[in-house]
C-alpha cells in the first residue's frame, strides 16, 4: 500500500493576479509518502505547471527528478523559463528526495564502495517508482503516459540503467555526467545487445559530460561511440561534452538543453509542417498511437502554420488556424496576439484591437512579459486613430 502522510506546504499562485510575480510560476507541494517496497518514508517535491489550474482538461508529461532536494529548484525554474518562450513542454515535476542514494542508484553491489554506502538496490528503487510512485501520481494528478527520468552522476547511471532494463517505464531519459564507470563499467554488459535489438524503441536519451577526466570521461566516450554506431528504430538521442562545466554544474546546464532537445524531437519536421494542417493532424495521430494516449498538436506547430499562411497572404486560413490555437489554449496570451496579427493583416483593425487587448489581459493572468503586447496595442490604436483623421 502506498499512501501520502502529510502535506507540509502548498504555494499557489493566484490565477488572475493584479500584478506580476518574480518567483517561478505554478504550484509546488511537499509530501511525505510511505513505500511498502522500500519500507521507508520518501519526501517528494511536486511542481504543477503554471497553467495547470486553468479551465482545461490537458494532461501533462511527468518528470521524475532524482536528487530532488538538490536539483528541484533549478530544474523547475529552467523549465518555466523555457515554457514562457514555447521552447519546452509543460510538465509535472516530481522531485524525489534521497534516503540511501548509493543503494538506490546503483544496479550492482560493489564492496569497494562500502565506505561511501551500500550499493546494488537500483531494481528495488525502480520497482518503487513503477509500482507505487507512478500509480500515485497518475491517480492524483492530470498526468499522461509520457514519463521522463532525470539524474546526475549516480542518478545519471540509474537513468541509463532504467533505459536498458525497463525501456517501457520512461519514454525519455536525462543523464547528466552519468557514473558509467560503476563497477568496471558493468552497464556495458547489456548495452550492446540492447542497442542492437531490431524492435522499435520509441524513446529518447540526453546525456552529457563536463570537465571530468579519467574513468568518468572514458566511460562516457565509450557510451557515446556505442550510440553513434547503433541506430535503433524509434530511438533518438543527444550528447554534449562541455568542458566549461564542472561535474557539479552539468545538471544545471544540461537541463535546459535536455528540455529543448526533447521538445524538438517530438515536434513535426519542416516537411510535415509544409503539408499544413492535414499533415500535422496525421503526425500527432501517429504519435498518439505510438505513446498510447491522445496528443494534441502543439501550440508551436499550429502557430508556425498560421504564420506561413499569413506570409502567403491567405488571411482567411491564417485567422482560422490562429483561432484554433485560441480555442485549444484559451489561457495563452501569445495565441491572442497571433490572432490579432491575422486580423490586422486582413484589414479588420477593430477585431485586431480586441485581440491585442485580450493578449495583455491574458498575459497578466499568465504572468508573462507583456511589453511587446502593449507596444503592438498602442501602435495599432494609433493606426486606427490616424485613419479617422
Amino acid at each position: 500500500m502506498f499512501r501520502p502522510v502529510i502535506t507540509i506546504a502548498v504555494f499557489l499562485l493566484i490565477l488572475v493576479p493584479l500584478h506580476s510575480y518574480s518567483k517561478v510560476r505554478g504550484e509546488t507541494t511537499y509530501l511525505n509518502i510511505h513505500s511498502e517496497i522500500l519500507d521507508e518514508e520518501h519526501e517528494l517535491f511536486i511542481h504543477l505547471p503554471n497553467n495547470y489550474h486553468q479551465p482545461t482538461k490537458l494532461r501533462y508529461p511527468v518528470l521524475y527528478l532524482l536528487d530532488g532536494q538538490r536539483n528541484f529548484s533549478h530544474a523547475v525554474g529552467t523549465l518555466d523559463l523555457l515554457n514562457q518562450s514555447n521552447m519546452a513542454q509543460e510538465m509535472i515535476v516530481v522531485g524525489i528526495a534521497n534516503t540511501h542514494r548509493s543503494r538506490d542508484f546503483t544496479p550492482t553491489y560493489d564492496e569497494n564502495y562500502n565506505e561511501w554506502g551500500i550499493s546494488g538496490g537500483a531494481d528495488n528503487f525502480l520497482d518503487f517508482i513503477e509500482k507505487e510512485l507512478v500509480p500515485y501520481i497518475s491517480e492524483n494528478y492530470r498526468a499522461n503516459n509520457y514519463k521522463i527520468i532525470s539524474g546526475h552522476s549516480l542518478g545519471g547511471l540509474l537513468s541509463v540503467y532504467a533505459l536498458q532494463s525497463r525501456p517501457h517505464l520512461f519514454q525519455a531519459h536525462f543523464a547528466f555526467s552519468p557514473s558509467l564507470w560503476w563497477q568496471e563499467q558493468v552497464i556495458f554488459d547489456d548495452a550492446e545487445t540492447f542497442f542492437s535489438d531490431t524492435s522499435e524503441l520509441n524513446n529518447y536519451l540526453y546525456i552529457n559530460m563536463g570537465s571530468e577526466g579519467g574513468d568518468m570521461l572514458s566511460a562516457y566516450q565509450r557510451y557515446h561511440e556505442l550510440l553513434n554506431t547503433h541506430k535503433r528504430k524509434g530511438f533518438s538521442y543527444n550528447t554534449d561534452l562541455d568542458t566549461s562545466e564542472s561535474h557539479n554544474t552539468t545538471a544545471l546546464a544540461g537541463h535546459s538543453l535536455a528540455y529543448q532537445n526533447l521538445y524538438t524531437s517530438l515536434q513535426p519536421s519542416k516537411e510535415v509542417l509544409s503539408g499544413g494542417m492535414p499533415a500535422i493532424k496525421q503526425f500527432y495521430k501517429a504519435q498518439s498511437e505510438m505513446y498510447g494516449y491522445e496528443i494534441k498538436p502543439s501550440y508551436r506547430a499550429i502557430n508556425s502554420v498560421g504564420y506561413k499562411a499569413l506570409s502567403e497572404k491567405d488571411y482567411s486560413s491564417a485567422i482560422t488556424i490562429f483561432q484554433s490555437n485560441v480555442d485549444s489554449y484559451p489561457y495563452k496570451a501569445d495565441a491572442y496576439d497571433s490572432l490579432a496579427d491575422g486580423f490586422e493583416a486582413s484589414g479588420d483593425l477593430q477585431k485586431a484591437l480586441e485581440m491585442r487587448a485580450l493578449a495583455i489581459k491574458k498575459s497578466t493572468a499568465e504572468n508573462v512579459e507583456n511589453g511587446a503586447y502593449k507596444t503592438r496595442h498602442a501602435n495599432l490604436l494609433k493606426k486606427i486613430q490616424d485613419k479617422k483623421l
